[in-house]
């Protein structure tokens, strides 16, 4: 249980298993819990506990070198969690942002986590802003990291479709080494940054083969229901209300200076949404912010969710 002051370091590992039956239920998530090194009284914000969710293609391990210094600049507990279909969470079939939002859900029920804080990226990011529109009390801050509640273009889709179809088409029974996947790739793949990335998914099994820790037929299924946000008519009907949609509570966005996922048309949208939002740009930096410049975005991160 995480309420409050009460802290418990947990680490909770399930045994994979496959959703194959569409029954639109959440699934339990895998999470890792960073506490702060010491609990101290000096940092008197409102938030105790602090989600964060990852990207397409991510897992909740990505955050494992910035949760600590977050944890200890803001005295909070960093829950790290892996959402469906990525990193150690179970396989399903269905995959749509208001599934991640409902599996985020039963996670803060089931361990009664409160004076939340959510960050995240990307569609992390997005699951995040539609939480906090569909449970805005639940949620005392929210950070969106490079990503906007407006449509992702059609191109973005296609090279994730690229990127999917090239990892499923690898021989694994002839990949003995890392170096030998890098290469195949790299077709496809020029950035070496994100083939690497790509290859965090890519698991040495205690057989000494290699195979895809996420569900990349299940994601090769469903990529087109990321690409567009939900609109207000649509969280209106999943809310049963048609009073307008928005998280009034304080909300900032970081955008990466050379990344286009959040442009100056997105703004009213956002501002729509997220009426107290805050946009901070980091110039030198793309779309994987806290992977490029981990103490400017720690150092953001954290001012924010300090402040009163």
């Amino acid at each position: 249980m995480i309420r409050n002051n009460k802290i418990l370091n947990i680490y909770k590992n399930f045994n994979r298993y496959y959703c194959n039956n569409k029954n639109g239920k959440p699934v339990d998530l895998v999470f890792n819990i960073q506490n702060p090194t010491t609990k101290t009284t000096t940092t008197k914000n409102d938030v105790k506990n602090i989600i964060i969710l990852h990207g397409l293609f991510g897992a909740g391990g990505n955050w494992r070198s910035v949760s600590p210094k977050i944890a200890d600049l803001t005295n909070c507990n960093v829950i790290q969690v892996d959402q469906r279909n990525h990193g150690t969470s179970p396989h399903s079939d269905e995959f749509t942002y208001k599934l991640m939002s409902d599996d985020l859900d039963q996670l803060i029920k089931q361990h009664s986590i409160e004076d939340l804080c959510i960050i995240g990226h990307s569609m992390g990011g997005r699951v995040a802003m539609l939480y906090s529109l569909l449970n805005p009390t639940k949620v005392k801050k929210l950070i969106v990291v490079d990503i906007s509640p407006s449509e992702l273009k059609s191109n973005t889709i296609l090279e994730f479709k690229d990127y999917l179809h090239r990892m499923k088409s690898m021989d694994l029974s002839n990949i003995s080494n890392r170096k030998q996947a890098e290469q195949w790739l790299e077709p496809v793949v020029p950035d070496k940054g994100v083939r690497l990335f790509l290859l965090t998914n890519l698991i040495l099994g205690d057989n000494s083969k290699y195979y895809w820790r996420m569900n990349i037929d299940g994601l090769l299924k469903n990529i087109e229901n990321i690409a567009s946000f939900p609109s207000e008519s649509e969280i209106q009907s999943l809310k049963n209300s048609t009073s307008p949609v928005q998280f009034t509570n304080d909300t900032l966005f970081i955008s990466g200076g050379k990344s286009k996922f959040i442009q100056d048309r997105d703004l009213p949208k956002i501002k729509q949404f997220f009426p107290n939002y805050k946009l901070e740009v980091v110039p030198h930096v793309g779309h994987w912010i806290h992977a490029e410049d981990p103490i400017k975005f720690v150092n953001i991160a954290s001012t924010f969710i300090n402040k009163n």
